[in-house]
């Protein structure tokens, strides 16, 4: 299980980077390093409480959470191999006095023969772990902060972005021209085969069997993905036809690298419901032109016994 990012401040403490003199506040940390490179910064803890707070600090590598791309670092006490081994922090355990800050300084080595890229990890800000309590039915609480940190080594960038698979779900509404019946789900997984992060904006389609577009998302931004990484994104949609064959276009495109892929699929929208009274309906008139026709056959047969009539209609 993994501690998710949270944005800096959760109403308790806050957790950034060190503002420096007259530079803009920074919301995460970025290092251009070399292999070999040693660099020091600090992470500036703000208790917002009315009480002093104590808080543990530990580093850790980040990842994307699969389903959702969310920014994610490990827990503590998982092994990292990435950013989260190269922080060295002065300290792990900090008193945070009410109303009041500590900075904690801390340094970042990076090992030789690292690969070129982006790498991510951070630095965690946790409450300390509760005491047991003897009761196994309460459930115990930690929140956490995590301060961001991507450090890019020095080297060839290769953006590389690909969409892997695409899944399509629909369910047809049941009956045709009333409200908003039925919807449909896109699933596509994501690939960053490339050494650098990447965002890129998303142009999802639903078509219909004879390509009248029924849905659009326009376009719009995804989460960023870091090297290496595969996630999971959904896309849902209302309203779908209650017989159609509809096929998900899905389109990712970024400026940078140039990355524009694509991926599809196609699912059958059949209302069983709608199907079912169209049959009743089509039953019925078949029944009723046989009755029809069975009830003017009955006429011209009751004629021809009776036999011909006489110019006075009486007959012959």
């Amino acid at each position: 299980m993994a501690n998710t990012a949270q944005a800096a401040d959760n109403g308790a403490w806050s957790a950034s980077p060190t503002k420096q003199g007259t530079f803009t506040a920074r919301q995460y940390f970025f290092l251009e390093l070399s292999p070999g490179a040693t660099v020091k910064d600090s992470v500036t803890v703000k208790n917002a409480g009315q009480v002093a707070q104590v808080l543990d600090l530990y580093p850790a590598d980040a990842f994307n959470v699969e389903s959702g791309a969310g920014f994610a670092l490990r827990k503590r006490g998982d092994k990292n191999t990435d950013v989260g081994s190269w922080i060295t922090l002065d300290k792990t355990r900090v008193e945070v006095p009410a109303g009041g800050s500590v900075s904690v300084p801390f340094t970042v080595t990076v090992p030789k023969g690292v690969t070129p890229g982006d790498h991510a990890g951070g630095v965690v800000t946790i409450e300390p772990a509760p005491a047991p309590s003897g009761d196994n039915s309460q459930i115990q609480i930690q929140r956490a902060l995590g301060v961001r940190t991507y450090v890019r080594i020095a080297g060839p960038l290769t953006p590389a972005l690909s969409i892997t698979k695409v899944d399509l779900k629909v369910r047809p509404a049941r009956l045709p021209f009333i409200g908003q019946q039925g919807g449909a789900t896109v699933t596509y997984s994501v690939r960053n085969s490339g050494n650098v992060r990447l965002t890129a904006d998303r142009i999802i389609t639903l078509d219909g069997l004879f390509g009248r577009t029924l849905r659009n998302t326009g376009r719009g931004p995804i989460p960023e993905i870091l090297p290496g990484s595969t996630v999971v994104l959904t896309e849902s949609f209302t309203k779908m036809p209650v017989l159609n064959q509809v096929t998900a276009n899905v389109r990712l495109i970024a400026s940078e690298g140039k990355v524009d892929t694509s991926g599809s699929a196609t699912a059958l929208a059949v209302s069983w419901v709608f199907l079912f009274l169209l049959l009743l309906i089509i039953v019925g008139i078949v029944v009723a032109v046989f009755w029809s026709r069975r009830e003017a056959n009955l006429v011209s047969q009751m004629a021809a016994d009776a036999g011909p009539l006489s110019p006075t209609g009486d007959l012959l």
